[in-house]
Formats: structure tokens, C-alpha cells, sequence
């Protein structure tokens, strides 16, 4: 397939100098969906795989939420690869094609995969960050014109589906550890989100996560150009600010960093609130957009003021330009500008040998030693890198913990994602005492004394 990249595919998280570790990735490899009469015969002949696809008792609280009718389509297989099917006959050369080995032949041709990748930087508690990452892709692929060839609505669908998430995460809140002062959770994330479906990366995000692209405009060009897909929803962007103060809420500075303020009841009020109830104004929260933070419910306008849709982009990928692609979270990105990490990938690649460190490894290292460099508690510190390679192009050797992908093959020629060779924790060292962050307590415990708005 001329419309299937190929990447070499690797990942880094570690937990950094902080009490928790609430930074979580999520790469899924599947197929594309296929006319009905195609999936019933790989249905037919056994080899369907573990389903990947949401259980009905998902799939009717996700449209319960949505309140429209789920499409009748088929959801992505993972499958045996459909070429395993006329493998049998190979040798038979004297055989006559019938029209089920015909029908082999399309399946093997048609058959497409699509990728999802994710990075998923939680606060306030690991809980949203671990329901986006079970949950999210599942969501995404089930919305109206996720699976169509108009870009828009491929990208209203995943608007679509992070609300879907975010609306989901209400409904397990009470689920969710409450606060030290028996408070519903804060727990939040950001989301940074691609999708890869022949030459085509989608892109949706919410925080302060991010999505980069390294760029070789010129082959005379001896470093590449940072194409930052993504902008951070900092909430004192004059948009974010807009929005927020449009719903009643505010921005305010606390330690030099503008947040989201909470306006919630003074603890020791009981029953309604009316107009005269003392309300306490908290800045907490250093992004404008996240998934989760349902503290930020505004009843009056019946909106979230930390707003969980999303920025959407598509891009076509030219692999001869566009050289490699990195996902990270701000444990990343507050150490190091984004041309300077994809330039690292690319003298990486060019200089460390086969049995080197992946590029991922190398980013996220790079950054453990800057934050430890400024004498500062090392954030979470998440990265995904893919590295294009042109098809038919030169080969770079694979690196430690790198997997090749291409799309055109299938998931089955893929290993197994999750496993040593697809992920890299760096050995767990203790960390100086001397070492302090301010911004550590952003996202920390409720200190005693806070109020909070009682749902």
C-alpha cells in the first residue's frame, strides 16, 4: 500500500522526582473497519483475535450519554493478518483461483490499519488519566464520521468523543477517591492524541501535553525545523481567558502561575446556596482544558469552565519531510524546547548504533538530568517518539526498545505493544532532599482549610 507509512515506534515514562505517578500512555494498532461481507468471512474462518472494541454495556452508557443512535458499523478487528489465509494454497501454483481465493486476494489488498496514540498527564489523582486510557479510543472509534474520508467530520467525531470521556467520567465519581476533606475528586488529565490513518495524523488535544513534528524542509539542511502541532491551554491565553470569564469563572495568580480559580462554599456552610453564602475563590488549576476536573461544573450556564473539547488538526504525513513525530507531557516539554528535541532525535539516529538507546529513552533521560541539573523535583516525565522512514528508503538500525511499524502489513507482524520492548522505565534512584519545585503543590493534596462546592 503506497498510502501506509512506516515508523520505528518508541516510548519512555518515568515517574521523576514526584510522590505519584499519574503520567500514562496508550497505543493501540488495529484495522480499519471493512464492508460486513469481508468481516464475516474472517469471522467464519477463525481467526478472530481478543476483541478490542468497547462491551455492550459500554457502548449503551457512551450513547446514553451522547444521546443519538450508535452507527451500525462494524468496529476495527484485531485479527490474524488476512493474508494468512491464502498462505495455505501458496505452493499450488497448478490450482485454479476460485472466488473464495478471490475474495482472499481483495481482503489481503483492502485491509488497513489504523494507529492511536496517546499521552495522558493526570492531577489530582490518577483516576481520569487511567479511564481516559481504557476508555477514550473505544469512545473516539464509535462516534458519527470517525471513520469517514472528510477530515471534518473525522474531526468533529473526535471532539465528540472527548466529550463523550469527559461526560463518562461523571458518571464514576463517585467511584473515584474523594479528597482529604471527603470532598468529590479533582482528579483531571491532559490529553494529547494522534491517529494515524494512511498518510493522514489526526490530532486532538487538551492541556498542557503536547505534539511535535520534526521537519526536513531541505535535503541540504543539516537540522530540522519544530512544527509545534499542538498550543498549550494555558488559562491566561486571551481566548481561554475569554471563555472562562464568559461562564462566570476567573483567572488569578498564585506563585507567579495563572490558574482557574475554584469558587466554592466556605466549609463550614451548610444547605443551598443562595446569594449570600461566603464564597472562598482557590486558584487551582494551570491548564484551561483538561478531561476530568468536574469541579468546574458551572450550574448557572450548565458548561465546564475547564473545558474538556478539544483543539483538532489533521496533517499529511510526508515521510521525505516529515522525520519524526514526539508526544510528550510537560515533564518533557518545561525542560526542553521542541526543536532541540526533535534535532536529539535526529543526531541520535545518526550516530548511536543498533544496540543504543531508543530515541524515546533519550529525550526522556535527557530531561530527568535537566530538571535535576536546575536543582528541581523531576515532574512525571512521559515521551512516545515515531521516527518516518520513507518506503523503499534508506534503513536506520532499530535502537533497544524500538518497534518497526508498517502500516500496510498488519497488526500480527507487530509485537505484542505494552511489553519491555515497547516501553522503558528508567531503574528507580532516591532523589536529593535539597531538590524543590514550586510548582509541586499545583496539582498536590488539598491542604486542610480549602472549601470545596458540595454536588
Amino acid at each position: 500500500m503506497d498510502d501506509a507509512i512506516i515508523f520505528r515506534m518508541s516510548a519512555f515514562s518515568e515517574q521523576g522526582g514526584r510522590k505519584y505517578m499519574e503520567d500514562v500512555v496508550e497505543i493501540r494498532i488495529e484495522y480499519e473497519p471493512t464492508s460486513s461481507p469481508s468481516e464475516d468471512y474472517t469471522k467464519s474462518h477463525g481467526h478472530g483475535g481478543q476483541d478490542t472494541g468497547p462491551s455492550d454495556s459500554s457502548n449503551q452508557t457512551e450513547s446514553e450519554l451522547r444521546g443519538d443512535t450508535v452507527p451500525a458499523e462494524p468496529g476495527p478487528v484485531s485479527a490474524m493478518w488476512v493474508e494468512s489465509l491464502a498462505s495455505k494454497d501458496a505452493g499450488d501454483h497448478s490450482a485454479p483461483l476460485t472466488d473464495d481465493k478471490v475474495e482472499e486476494e481483495r481482503l489481503v489488498d483492502t485491509r488497513k490499519s489504523v494507529a492511536f496514540f496517546a499521552v495522558f498527564d493526570g492531577h489530582g489523582g490518577r483516576e481520569a488519566a487511567h479511564f481516559a486510557r481504557e476508555h477514550l479510543w473505544d469512545l473516539l472509534k464509535r462516534q458519527r464520521g470517525f471513520w469517514s474520508k472528510d477530515h471534518s467530520e473525522v474531526c468533529a467525531a473526535l471532539r465528540k468523543g472527548f466529550i463523550a470521556c469527559h461526560h463518562a467520567m461523571w458518571k464514576q465519581l463517585p467511584d473515584w477517591p474523594k479528597t482529604i476533606t471527603g470532598l468529590p475528586s479533582t482528579s483531571g488529565t491532559t490529553a494529547s492524541v494522534i491517529v494515524i490513518r494512511g498518510v493522514h495524523m489526526y490530532v486532538a488535544h487538551v492541556g498542557d501535553s503536547a505534539v511535535v513534528v520534526g521537519v526536513k524542509e531541505n535535503d541540504s539542511d543539516i537540522t530540522l525545523q519544530a512544527l509545534e502541532v499542538t498550543q498549550d491551554h494555558k488559562p491566561e491565553l486571551p481566548k481561554e481567558k475569554e471563555r472562562i470569564e464568559r461562564l462566570g469563572g476567573s483567572v488569578m495568580k498564585k506563585s507567579g502561575v495563572n490558574r482557574v480559580v475554584w469558587k466554592r462554599p466556605r466549609l463550614t456552610h451548610n444547605g443551598p446556596v443562595r446569594r449570600s453564602t461566603v464564597i472562598d475563590q482557590i486558584p487551582f488549576l494551570a491548564v484551561a482544558r483538561s478531561l476530568g476536573d468536574l469541579w468546574s461544573y458551572d450550574f448557572y450556564s450548565g458548561e465546564f469552565v475547564v473545558s474538556p473539547e478539544p483543539d483538532t488538526t489533521v496533517m499529511t504525513l510526508d515521510p521525505k519531510r516529515h522525520r519524526y513525530i514526539i508526544l510528550g507531557s510537560d515533564g518533557l516539554w518545561n525542560m526542553m524546547p521542541p526543536k532541540n528535541a526533535v534535532n536529539m532525535c535526529y543526531n541520535h539516529d545518526k550516530m548511536v548504533g543498533p544496540r543504543g538507546m531508543s530515541c524515546a529513552c533519550r529525550l526522556g533521560c535527557t530531561a530527568l538530568l535537566f530538571w535535576k541539573e536546575r536543582m528541581l523535583r523531576a515532574d512525571n516525565t512521559t515521551v512516545i517518539v515515531l521516527a518516518l522512514q520513507e518506503r523503499g528508503g534508506t534503513t536506520i538500525p532499530m535502537h533497544r526498545d524500538e518497534i518497526m511499524v508498517d502500516m500496510a502489513q498488519g497488526i500480527d507482524h507487530i509485537p505484542f505493544l505494552g511489553t519491555q520492548f515497547s516501553m522503558y522505565e528508567v531503574p528507580k534512584v532516591e532523589h536529593e532532599d535539597a531538590m524543590f519545585n514550586e510548582e509541586d503543590e499545583i496539582y498536590g493534596e488539598e491542604p486542610e482549610g480549602w472549601t470545596c462546592l458540595e454536588w
